[in-house]
């Protein structure tokens, strides 16, 4: 059977399959417009939060109603107690608990430094450092307001207390996560993620289903093809199908929900070129192992969640046990993310994501080698009984 009746035959496998269709095709594109809605809402702003005031006083209230005019903060509710605070947080009502001592006034008056504590979920990371920046804003008003009336008590000019207080100001520049929002750094990983796990489930299933289809000795192409030419076209088709994918996630995708690009387009594109191909040797490996079809989905889907905390944009690479990093290298997900989120979200030049780029290209040949003999002793082994 030649290159090209072995190219039909691919295809037509590919595309008379509605599971496969469906997972390539519509589940790309619905993954695209699902998958960020819920950080669609950009900045962190009115986290809900408890106020515990054990002082009652009114420099107690002022500092609640500067909390609750702060852009992060909603003050939702008051409690009585720390018990009934804590009751709200585990129940998901509030993100946070701000507590304000009882005497605080009282320590203000006699120069001492009475302290505020801040409670929150430190799950989420921007969350918390959001309730973390509005309560300090808070305490910081208040405290120049303080500063500057004591100044003044002492004849001290206003512009000159002023002065004083905040003999310099702070610009603060966000370098690449302009809005500090998770927007910028989750979604463009996980569009990647997105990519690399369907296009595995894809494979998968195609891989897994050709497999129960030897065992039963059918009489298709795939008997007589030889091997090289049956993995060129599924590569060939695969690719096609996911590079515009890939275009479709960098271009439309990022316009629409206001993702940054930095990377040269010909960078991003030989980058990205690469990440399919690797992810396609290592779909091809995987699914030439499966002895069915239905075993691709639950695996890659159940894998998804490891790969992104090993994957280092999310927990710290420093953080994480090495056995687990080195293990994590082995997906080419792990790679394609810290070098596409460097180039398109840093602004890196290819040359600080040649590491990456190395190890994909070693994968690409690697799985490709063990997906030829693997299918090869498979087919072998089926057809010889």
């Amino acid at each position: 059977m030649n290159l090209f009746e072995t190219f039909k035959n691919e295809l037509k496998l590919i595309f008379t399959d509605a599971a496969i269709v469906v997972t390539i095709i519509a589940g790309v594109i619905l993954y695209s417009f699902l998958y960020p809605q819920p950080y669609a809402k950009k900045n962190i702003s009115e986290i809900d939060i408890s106020v515990v005031d054990y002082d009652k006083s009114d420099i107690s209230r002022d500092i609640i109603f500067n909390l609750d005019a702060t852009a992060q903060i909603n003050v939702k509710q008051h409690d009585l107690s720390e018990e009934n605070a804590k009751e709200a947080l585990l129940e998901n009502k509030i993100k946070a608990i701000v507590i304000i001592p009882k005497h605080f006034k009282r320590d203000l008056a006699l120069n001492k430094s009475p302290t505020i504590a801040i409670g929150a979920d430190g799950s989420y990371f921007l969350i918390y450092g959001g309730v973390l920046e509005g309560t300090m804003k808070s305490i910081l008003t208040h405290s120049a307001k303080i500063k500057v009336s004591n100044l003044l008590k002492k004849q001290v000019p206003l512009a000159a207390a002023k002065e004083s207080y905040a003999p310099y100001a702070i610009n603060k520049i966000n370098l690449f996560n302009k809005n500090n929002s998770y927007t910028q750094y989750v979604i463009p990983a996980v569009f990647i993620l997105v990519l690399h796990q369907i296009l595995l489930i894809g494979l998968g299933i195609l891989g897994g289903g050709i497999n129960e289809r030897m065992r039963e000795k059918e009489d298709g192409y795939f008997k007589y093809a030889e091997t090289w030419k049956i993995f060129l076209s599924r590569t060939v088709i695969f690719a096609s199908i996911f590079f515009m994918h890939m275009l479709f996630y960098f271009g439309y995708s990022f316009e629409h929900f206001g993702i940054t690009r930095l990377a040269n387009i010909y960078d991003l594109l030989t980058f990205g070129f690469m990440f399919l191909l690797a992810t396609i040797s290592f779909g091809l490996f995987m699914g030439s192992l499966f002895s069915s079809r239905e075993i691709a989905t639950p695996i890659f889907l159940f894998s998804s969640l490891p790969i992104i905390f090993s994957a280092g944009f999310i927990w710290p690479i420093e953080a994480l046990p090495s056995s687990i990093h080195y293990i994590s290298l082995l997906i080419p997900a792990t790679s394609a993310i810290h070098g596409l989120l460097s180039l398109n979200q840093l602004g890196a030049d290819f040359s600080m994501v040649i590491d990456s780029y190395t190890i994909l290209c070693i994968q690409a040949v690697v799985y490709m080698v063990l997906a030829y003999f693997v299918f090869s002793y498979k087919r072998k082994k089926y057809y010889s009984k």
